[in-house]
């Protein structure tokens, strides 16, 4: 008799998959399973849709006491980047890698998730209140440390020391965001906790590049 129904239990990891992801993510092979049986217990189809991630995103800036919710625009970006296949899901690897970024990652790692949001648009252009409430909300979001006055002298330092210093021009995302992963001092700058150490001197000038 032909079997009527198909098993609902999803694919075990095969090694090279563990292999892949203890290579990438520094965790061990037997936490991985782990991690893929907990996330099967959650998500019985094996992968998030777009509305799961809004709620699971909703839970962990929960957990991190934080108040600030992501836009809807943030959140597509933010899917986009996660979903590598592009499928328009996410997989356990993404889901995965995404989750070993925020409770592990370095600096840069969580720097350069937050500017890859939208490196799939060179031409992105935000006024200077947008770019402060994307990285705002996405420090808070990957649990990245701020100042007491949040993020605003720390990109106020950055703009001044790349002539971006004019309030009423927009600023292209590409270009702020090549600055600051390649100049050790931007990079600095940003995730300070004490700014005082980077005001800039009266007599600071910088020769910059436009990309």
């Amino acid at each position: 008799m032909k079997r009527l129904f198909r098993s609902r239990l999803p694919p075990a990891l095969t090694s090279t998959q563990i292999n892949s992801l203890a290579k990438e993510s520094h965790v061990a092979p037997e936490d991985i399973k782990d991690w893929y049986d907990r996330f099967n217990h959650c998500y019985p189809r094996s992968y998030l849709s777009y509305k799961e991630f809004i709620s699971y995103l909703e839970q962990v800036n929960t957990q991190n006491g934080n108040d600030n919710r992501l836009t809807k625009s943030m959140v597509k970006q933010l899917f986009n980047v996660l979903d590598l296949n592009e499928d328009k899901r996410l997989n356990f690897e993404e889901f995965f890698l995404f989750n070993t970024v925020i409770n592990q990652g370095s600096l840069e790692d969580k720097l350069k998730l937050i500017f890859r949001l939208y490196d799939r648009d060179q031409n992105k252009y935000l006024t200077r209140v947008q770019l402060e409430n994307i990285l705002s909300n996405m420090f808070d979001l990957l649990n990245l440390s701020k100042s007491k006055n949040g993020l605003s002298q720390n990109i106020d330092e950055i703009l001044t020391r790349t002539n971006f210093n004019n309030q009423n021009t927009k600023i292209s995302w590409h270009t702020f965001s090549t600055y600051v992963l390649n100049d050790p001092l931007l990079f600095s700058i940003l995730v300070s906790n004490d700014f005082d150490d980077y005001k800039s001197d009266d007599d600071f000038s910088c020769i910059v590049t436009r990309f």
